[in-house]
């Protein structure tokens, strides 16, 4: 049962990393540029606030 568990623990370690070198990957070669412009159509980027949030802080 030991050897399952050190296998497991060492698969999880394995993805984990291959996880985070993948995403560094993909990001330092601009491949979400076309996510980037959605971001910014949709004005996440701005980080305003709408009328509606506002007239909801308002009531309370």
């Amino acid at each position: 049962m030991k050897l399952i568990e050190r296998w497991m623990v060492k698969l999880i370690i394995f993805h984990f990393i291959l996880l985070l070198l993948i995403q560094g990957v993909l990001h330092s070669l601009h491949f979400f540029q076309d996510y980037q412009k959605i971001t910014f159509y949709e004005g996440v980027n701005k980080m305003n606030e709408t009328p509606i949030i506002e007239t909801w802080k308002n009531h309370h």
